[in-house]
């Protein structure tokens, strides 16, 4: 692609996040038929319609949905390439999308990028290094500056505030002076974005290696009430003798102690950033004097059903993230294997998440409940090796054999029989597969859930 553009007589610019990163000392594989990472791109002189006509004499996919913008992509055996003509933006303040023109340099195109140490870009012929805005020495003194006037950048793309905060979680850089001033001052405009792009960048930056600091700087800027309103009132809410700092000092503690994986991060740093969303609202004064939260995590449970709804995470990332703010105050004695199993058996498998969590939740304690933690955990482990098809807990009889059973029409009496030859699988009272005790006591429960049945039914 470099030697097509270059015998086309076009400049081709590697600008961004790989430049940046190559500056830091960071090296980023791009997977064999993967996507390139989002904040990698190229300049072009190239204009829209000959940088499809250059791809296409490749001989492979080329995409012109981003033409709109400049944009051209075109696939390599890297991964998808975005290919943007030198821009000249002009946006409208409070617009969604940019009218873009089309600019003459690679100067002009940097201009328009929203920080100096993304402002940088490498000729991919030549090898020259253009950084007409200093961002080096940013890099060198890890710090995010908007090239010329902070206001006028942020007002002519609102989720450069967001990407800035972000860049604090994911690179450990703080933010200049006058540009986060300018962040404060322009916040109201991240109204004017859409629901998907605050989504996708509050997510980037829980992901980030210093969230801590990203969510901090949010609330720094005032930012919170406007992406996160349902956490706006977390700053500031004091707690009692058993924790180090207010809810929010606690919360984004949480999140930054919470151990993950690849697989598990997104998961958990969301679970530890709800977790006690629902302490503000239930806050109380008890007869001791001290602060109480009591049923918190139940108000947070149904808070962030809501919240998660809004983000337009997905239902079942909503439900399950839901159920961990639910269950993170559960506290089963490790010694009684009955009510392990029923604290793994309501966590539908994510017993080691909610664990995670409360470890998490831990460490910003005023006391070490470390011992208590590991001693669940093994009680976990040995419930999860040694009683599988316990903690299934499936009741030996279906809904079909209860109705020939008991004679009966089908109707909720049968949910209510299962689901207490459940509990008694579960609470290793009936063997998994015993069908004849299990009748036994359908046949025992079978009056009692009739009357329950008729009581029912009753207005």
């Amino acid at each position: 692609m470099i030697a097509a553009f270059a015998e086309a007589g076009h400049e081709l610019w590697l600008a961004g996040g790989l430049v940046r990163d190559e500056l830091r000392g960071v090296r980023r594989e791009v997977p064999q038929n993967a996507e390139v990472p989002e904040d990698v791109d190229f300049a072009t002189s190239a204009l829209p319609d000959e940088s499809e006509r250059i791809g296409k004499k490749l001989g492979t996919t080329v995409t012109t949905i981003g033409q709109r913008f400049g944009t051209t992509g075109v696939l390599l055996d890297e991964g998808w390439a975005e290919i943007t003509t030198f821009r000249g933006d002009s946006y409208t303040a409070g617009s969604r999308w940019p009218d873009v023109t089309l600019g003459s340099s690679i100067d002009e195109d940097l201009a328009r990028r929203d920080f100096t140490v993304n402002a940088i870009a490498r000729n991919t012929s030549t090898g020259e290094l253009r950084d007409p805005f200093g961002g080096q020495e940013d890099i060198e003194q890890k710090l995010l500056r908007a090239p010329g006037d902070p206001r006028t950048r942020f007002a002519e793309d609102p989720l450069r505030i967001l990407r800035g905060v972000r860049f604090v979680s994911q690179l450990g850089f703080s933010i200049e002076e006058e540009t986060l001033a300018a962040m404060g001052e322009s916040v109201e405009l991240l109204g004017t974005l859409s629901q998907e792009r605050v989504t996708a960048e509050i997510e980037r930056l829980l992901g980030g290696k210093h969230p801590k600091a990203g969510l901090d700087a949010l609330h720094e800027i005032g930012a919170l009430r406007h992406v996160l309103p349902e956490l706006a009132t977390m700053p500031g809410c004091e707690q009692n003798r058993f924790h180090q700092f207010d809810v929010w000092g606690h919360t984004t503690a949480t999140v930054e102690a919470i151990a993950t994986d690849e697989e598990s991060l997104t998961l958990r740093r969301w679970a530890a950033l709800l977790h006690d969303l629902g302490k503000p609202a239930v806050r109380h004064v008890k007869q001791n004097g001290e602060w109480g939260f009591y049923r918190h995590e139940i108000v947070g449970a149904e808070m962030a059903e809501g919240l998660t709804e809004r983000l337009r995470l997905g239902k079942r990332e909503g439900a399950l993230l839901a159920l961990l703010v639910r269950r993170h105050m559960d506290r089963p004695d490790p010694d009684d294997g009955r009510l392990v199993r029923r604290f793994m058996r309501r966590l539908d498998g994510h017993w080691r998440d909610l664990l995670a969590l409360k470890r998490a939740d831990n460490a910003s304690h005023a006391y070490n409940d470390d011992e208590y933690h590991d001693r669940l955990e093994a009680a976990c482990e040995r419930v999860e090796a040694e009683e599988a098809a316990m903690l299934r807990a499936e009741s030996p009889l279906d809904g079909r054999e209860l109705m020939a059973l008991l004679d009966r029409e089908p109707g909720p009496w049968i949910a209510r029989i299962k689901e207490r030859l459940s509990t008694l699988v579960l609470d290793g009272e009936l063997a998994p597969g015993d069908k004849e005790e299990a009748a036994r006591i359908a046949r025992r429960m079978g009056g009692t859930t009739a009357l329950l049945a008729e009581s029912d039914e009753r207005p």
